[in-house]
């Protein structure tokens, strides 16, 4: 917000909008980094599809899985990313990967994309809107 003010009061909202589009892609990177990082320690199992949790009437699935730990124990959880079809059939045996720190928190092995698919869209729609606006910007000066 006080980007937002200040770059309004002395008359550069565009470029103050754009610093905040940056400020957010650097948090962003950062993330996504550190999810790479995190897949590096997760272990790699075989889960059993249980059934899909939806969301907005089916327009969102959720497929949630029941697989054993390492230690023994028996975890069964959704997982975190929507989708919008049911990929799996209930009953099928899938391969996971789980972190041993957070047994809950589990993806699709071959779909680590999924983890971080909303920030690589987020910085390439914002960076040709930053740009574009950033371009105008400097027209007007």
């Amino acid at each position: 917000m006080f980007i937002v003010g200040y770059s309004y009061r002395i008359g550069r909202l565009l470029f103050g909008l754009v610093l905040i589009y940056v400020l957010m892609a650097v948090i962003f990177c950062w993330h996504i980094i550190s999810v790479k990082k995190s897949l590096k320690r997760n272990i790699t199992v075989y889960g059993t599809v249980k059934d899909y949790f939806e969301k907005d009437k089916g327009k969102h699935v959720y497929p949630i899985l029941s697989y054993t730990t390492e230690e023994g124990r028996v975890v069964t959880s959704a997982y975190t990313v929507q989708d919008t079809k049911k990929r799996y059939d209930i009953g099928s045996e899938e391969l996971i990967c789980y972190d041993p720190k957070d047994p809950m928190f589990f993806y699709f092995a071959g779909r680590e994309d999924d983890l971080t698919r909303d920030y690589t869209r987020f910085l390439l729609i914002g960076g040709i809107i930053a740009a574009l606006l950033f371009i105008f910007a400097l027209s007007t000066l």
